[in-house]
């Protein structure tokens, strides 16, 4: 096994930036490494890196002798043969489409319609979704369980086509809080680049578990090919109801996960701690810890032994992205010995923009630029270029002039970057309140500070000409008028909520459980 500097040294040899380079470099390092375990008990299964580049190229192969240049949609959860299907339609150079496996099969219908999808590749779970779309179209499926069983019978293949990077390689939906999903294409340049430079700006150490789903470009990055890269196992999850008991089966050191994941074990911890009459030791155990890292003792391991050993006992770091994060759970998992470094990403930029270092992490921001982006702010307005950058949006140009403009691409987060380049996010354009008095309000501010008040389960923050409404969904069915005026105090006069509604059910969300607004 090499040490961290000596897989850095072997990949910043490579020659090309590219997806198959960049398997093949952790070939040439740890041939026999593992690279994916999946399944549990007697089904638990490992496969070595060389195994998995063979079955890469051995799919890529199929494909390339049966589609040119064409659309390929994958749809399934979390699996071995999803991830291989990735890498080979890419590599075959066709086009792969990542579907939402939780989408209604009308939506689905209707994207794989729009892209004009030649093959579908589907889990075994999902061979009645895969009937019902192929159906009154051209449409082939191939179940990833034929997949798996035309791997295991092949031999050695030899697979020599390279594909022009900066072709499409890759249209990913976004999920659409405010409207219509778009298909953001992506490049394999953009892909990779974006993954490579990531990687030597926050090195991932030890091996990890991917519970995030497949068909969002944060998990494919930072899951598995930022954990790959880096020469550690990859556990494939089975899902967020597993998630919990996979951390002890599995002791990862890191993960990729998005804001949920932070608030469920955070949420967790409390209650158990609750629940054993520890409530009041675990306080005072996380106010000593503050005291002696500042006079440069840290025994934060064996102080909060306990609950390190409720998640594996090895884990270490975590990047989350995805949403906004509560700087209280970034400090509070620092407080029991893990490093919680938050990023910022978007889709369109393949997709992470920025992130938290090792070396310095600066509260309340989302970290510095990838070493491939460039980030300014234009009229308060998050924008970005470089290697990561998308395409366009497939088949929409207004759209693609629109946020592909001046030679930036225009997020729609509002924000601003700081004299020493770290990146600070302060809501979404479309979402911003404004007042008659000219001052701007930003609704993801207010429902940070409301979202750490006890029994505020959901919360969205609009503006009704000048007043600001909060709307609470509370699981528990509590009421908070007494806590927002306290909060209220604690504002400035035009930030003050003058309405608190409540409502008896959760806001509907998006497949990635963001509310719609």
């Amino acid at each position: 096994m090499l040490t961290t500097e000596q897989w850095q040294r072997l990949y910043r040899q490579i020659d090309s930036v590219d997806l198959r380079s960049m398997l093949e470099v952790r070939v040439k390092g740890d041939p026999e490494g593992i690279a994916f375990v999946y399944g549990v008990g007697d089904d638990r299964t490992e496969k070595s890196c060389s195994q998995f580049l063979g079955d890469v190229l051995a799919l890529a192969s199929h494909l390339h002798d049966r589609y040119q240049h064409e659309k390929i949609a994958l749809i399934g959860e979390n699996s071995y043969e999803w991830i291989v299907g990735f890498f080979a339609t890419i590599i075959s150079d066709n086009v792969v489409v990542p579907l939402d496996k939780d989408l209604p099969v009308t939506d689905l219908d209707e994207l794989v319609e729009r892209c004009g999808c030649a093959l579908l590749v589907h889990s075994r779970t999902y061979a009645d979704v895969a009937e019902a779309l192929g159906e009154g179209r051209a449409l082939e499926t191939l179940s990833m369980a034929d997949v798996a069983e035309m791997l295991a019978g092949r031999g050695e293949v030899e697979f020599a086509h390279r594909r022009d990077p900066d072709d499409v390689c890759a249209i990913f939906f976004t999920s659409g809080t405010t409207g219509s999903p778009k298909g953001v294409m992506l490049s394999e340049r953009n892909i990779s680049h974006d993954s490579y430079y990531s990687i030597f700006d926050l090195w991932l150490e030890g091996d990890s578990v991917l519970t995030l789903p497949l068909h969002h470009t944060f998990s494919l990055a930072v899951g598995v090919i930022g954990a790959y890269v880096c020469g550690h196992a990859i556990y494939i999850s089975r899902g967020l109801r597993h998630f919990a008991a996979d951390l002890v089966r599995h002791r990862p050191a890191s993960l990729c996960v998005v804001p949920l994941y932070l608030e469920t074990l955070h949420k967790r911890i409390w209650q158990q701690a609750k629940a054993d009459g520890r409530e009041g030791r675990l306080r005072r155990a996380l106010r000593l810890s503050r005291v002696l890292r500042r006079l440069g003792i840290d025994v934060r391991r064996r102080l909060f032994g306990q609950i390190h050993e409720g998640l594996g006992g090895r884990l270490t770091d975590v990047i989350c992205g995805g949403a906004y994060l509560d700087q209280d759970y970034v400090d509070f998992f620092g407080d029991i010995g893990i490093n919680i470094y938050n990023g910022y990403g978007i889709t369109e930029c393949s997709p992470i923009v920025s992130v938290n270092r090792a070396e310095k992490s600066v509260a309340h921001s989302v970290g510095r630029p990838v070493s491939c982006l460039e980030v300014a702010t234009l009229g308060g307005e998050i924008c970005v270029r470089g290697d990561a950058v998308m395409l366009g949006y497939y088949d929409d140009a207004a759209a693609t002039r629109e946020a592909l403009a001046d030679g930036w691409f225009h997020t729609g987060d509002l924000g601003y970057v700081s004299d020493d380049g770290y990146v600070f996010m302060t809501g979404r354009k479309k979402n911003l309140i404004i007042l008659s008095n000219g001052k701007n309000v930003s609704p993801e501010e207010l429902e940070g500070r409301l979202a750490r008040i006890d029994g505020v389960s959901e919360v969205v923050v609009t503006g009704e000409g000048d007043r600001i409404v909060a709307e609470v969904y509370s699981k528990e069915g509590r009421t908070v008028d007494a806590d927002v005026e306290d909060l209220n105090r604690r504002l400035p006069p035009y930030k003050r909520i003058a309405e608190v509604r409540y409502r008896d059910t959760e806001f509907p969300k998006t497949t990635t459980q963001k509310i719609k607004r």
